[in-house]
């Protein structure tokens, strides 16, 4: 069929058959060749070309063709017209090969239009920003790749944000023209020479050659000369000035408040202004960023540190990447983020969780300088006292962690503690490097800026339950961290009363409450509000319940253990032991056992001796129950004003302020001799400082407004037995 895909049998026969007939043709070639030499050599050269003769060499030829086959004949025709084909084809191709190099080219006109110059046919025509023409330049090299406007160098690798190209290569910044006179050409005889040179186009002539450009600020540059040192040119004028003479080994220029500029003199860094005076002393490492005080170098291990203008290790330590801010830095190791004060305070404890080690902002164009990625570990910004830090991750959503600056200010006064959004640090050392546990508030502390004090959560002080005629505690203070473990945290919502408040007993060791309640007293009295440790094997602690119940709890060196039973609407400690309230009325309670030595006593019991107790009645006067109480009256039927207890006597003040001294057996017989009544000049009878008697043995001694005892003229007249 015709329109059959032929084998590759089939074509190879194909091209072996027209190779045959190609050789055959020759060969006729060859054989047409041969005979008429041969009848130019068997006849002479005028006979053959005599007419008798050509007639009868075409006999010849005539019946050499008739003895030719068919196949031959054919093979003979084809071979003359491919010789003719051939030779037309050669004629063709010499006349045009003859008249291209006739022709005379058209020149193509090379235009080049950039950001503020356009290239023609080797001419620089620089444009202004409405892109019109206000001056020229003839390259030396006439190419675009040649010859162009220069572009600032970028050598710098300062920690500020990149722009790239997705092949990594940085975008450059061309070169602007300044004051419509001054312009940077790149004009080099390679592609990869760097000279620069300083054109003035309207006195159009080279001013200086330049290794490289740096911009400064509007007309202001830093430039490296041909003996590879740096200064910086001033072009905002009509002529170029000298700025900064050309004395540094290096300059680099970072944007801030100060314009500083850094300086490299044999080999040392130096932060200086654009006068050439230095603000620093030499700082250590290659300075990668600064602040109006610190600087950040990079060390030759490839770790960050963090220094002041006068070379001094601000942190002590080394870090994967460091960024400063205006009063803190944000410290990175190991993609875990911490902010710190300059003065080493925490503005948090626990680490923002960084997702990539992007610590440098990367912008990425594609060729059409279309931002396609930005590339970032995380970003900051700052709304009064609230940092909020978003954690970039490239492959997912950002998120965003918000530290209060308020709070990192108010800890610096915080001794060994710290609070940061709704958790109390506590720490074994002032330098709050030693964590010894976290409690997590269940009311979060309202802190803003001028805050000193915590308020809903923070440390729980000792709650002063005693009223009696014994002691009168002095400066209460918050209670001591016992054994580096346990403590007692005051937790309560801003609205909070007596029946509502929140004292937690924490395990900082095992991270766990022990127990709650409205109030506790230790009987601690630090004095401070400052976090202090104690040591205790045996700590007996009086506790209100949330029930309003009362007991008491025992801290040990590991543990802490129920001691006496919450079974009582009141208790305190006085002196050996506790007077608890029951059912029934008050009570001594042993404070080994919490077993009760006394009977019930109506009224509360004020102070004690090994038989009796005296109490203080609902109208201010006191009177004395003996232990049993099996009567259920006092000892003495007429109060007193004030009454104290001695083994075989006590004394009572009556309503006039006098004294008297009495057996407990007759309550109403003063032994004093002459059974006399002394008058005191004071009210105070109990508690420290100077009181209104006291009695030692026999002898009384009276108090004055002097701040002195003097001897009462009598004396107590007592014989066992009275």
């Amino acid at each position: 069929m015709p329109n059959e895909e032929k084998t590759e049998f089939e074509t190879t026969k194909e091209l072996e058959e027209l190779t045959d007939l190609n050789n055959q043709i020759i060969e006729v070639n060859d054989n047409l060749v041969n005979t008429q030499e041969k009848i130019q050599e068997e006849q002479p050269k005028s006979e053959f070309f005599s007419k008798p003769e050509k007639v009868k060499v075409k006999e010849k030829i005539k019946t050499w063709w008739k003895k030719r086959t068919k196949k031959q004949r054919i093979l003979i025709i084809s071979g003359i017209v491919l010789f003719f084909i051939l030779v037309i084809v050669g004629i063709v191709f010499l006349i045009r090969t003859l008249k291209k190099e006739e022709e005379i080219p058209i020149p193509v006109p090379v235009i080049v239009q950039e950001e503020n110059y356009r290239y023609e046919n080797g001419v620089l025509k620089f444009l202004n920003k409405n892109k019109e023409e206000i001056g020229f330049y003839t390259c030396e090299n006439q190419s675009e790749e040649l010859c162009f406007v220069s572009y600032y160098s970028t050598e710098d690798d300062f920690d500020v944000e990149k722009k790239v190209y997705q092949n990594n290569e940085p975008i450059l910044t061309r070169s602007a023209i300044v004051n419509e006179t001054f312009v940077l050409i790149n004009d080099n005889a390679r592609k990869e020479d760097e000279k620069i040179k300083l054109y003035n186009m309207k006195e159009q002539n080279v001013v200086e050659e330049y290794q490289l450009a740096k911009r400064v600020e509007e007309g202001k540059l830093i430039v490296k000369n041909a003996e590879n040192k740096y200064g910086i040119i001033d072009l905002s004028e009509a002529t170029s000035v000298t700025k900064l003479e050309f004395n540094y080994d290096y300059l680099g220029y970072i944007e801030n408040d100060k314009k500083s500029y850094i300086s490299t003199q044999n080999g040392r860094n130096f932060i200086m202004d654009e006068t050439g005076r230095t603000l620093s002393k030499a700082i250590t490492g290659n300075i990668k960023n600064l602040n109006a005080s610190y600087v950040k170098v990079k060390l030759d291990n490839g770790k960050y540190e963090v220094y002041n203008y006068n070379n001094q290790n601000i942190f002590n330590e080394s870090f994967d990447y460091v960024e400063l801010y205006e009063d803190y830095a944000v410290l990175i190791n190991d993609t875990q983020a911490f902010l710190r004060f300059y003065d080493k305070n925490k503005l948090n404890e626990e680490a923002v969780n960084l997702k990539n080690r992007d610590y440098v902002k990367t912008s990425i164009y594609d060729e059409e300088n279309k931002l396609i990625e930005t590339k970032e570990a995380f970003s900051i910004e700052e709304n009064n006292d609230i940092i909020t830090i978003t954690v970039t991750n490239n492959s997912e959503d950002n998120t965003t962690v918000l530290i209060n600056k308020a709070e990192g200010t108010l800890n610096k006064s915080l001794r060994n503690m710290s609070y940061f959004n709704g958790k109390l640090y506590i720490y074994s050392n002032t330098e709050k490097t030693n964590l010894l546990g976290t409690y997590t508030c269940a009311n979060k502390n309202n802190v803003s800026s001028g805050t000193t004090s915590l308020s809903n959560c923070t440390l729980a002080r000792d709650t002063i339950l005693e009223d009696n005629d014994y002691e009168i505690p002095g400066a209460v203070g918050v209670i001591p961290v016992f054994n580096e473990r346990f403590i007692f945290i005051s937790d309560n919502p801003d609205l909070v009363n007596d029946s509502s408040k929140t004292i937690v007993l924490y395990d900082l060791k095992k991270s766990s409450n022990l127990g709650k309640y409205r109030t506790v007293n230790t009987y601690s009295y630090t004095g401070t509000n400052d976090i202090t440790f104690s040591t205790v094997t045996d700590l007996q602690v009086v506790a209100q319940n949330q029930s309003g119940n009362f007991g008491v709890i025992k801290i040990n060196l590991a543990e802490v253990v129920g001691h006496i039973g919450f079974n009582y609407s009141s208790m305190e400690k006085l002196r050996d032991y506790y007077v608890a309230k029951d059912a029934n009325g008050y009570l001594l309670l042993s404070k080994s056992n919490g077993a009760s030595v006394t009977s019930a006593i109506p009224y509360k019991i004020r102070n004690y001796n090994s038989k009796y107790v005296k109490v203080k009645r609902d109208d201010g006067n006191y009177y004395i129950y003996d232990y049993e109480n099996k009567t259920g009256k006092s000892i003495n039927t007429e109060g007193f004003k004030y009454v104290e207890l001695y083994d075989n006597y006590f004394a009572g003040v009556n309503a006039n302020n006098e004294l008297g001294v009495f057996t407990y057996n007759r309550p109403t017989q003063n032994i004093i001799s002459g059974g006399t009544y002394i008058p005191l000049s004071l009210n105070s009878y109990y508690g420290n400082g100077i009181l209104a008697f006291k009695i030692s043995g026999s002898e009384i001694l009276v108090g004055n407004a002097s701040n002195s005892y003097i001897p009462a003229d009598q004396r107590i007249e007592y014989t066992s037995g009275s």
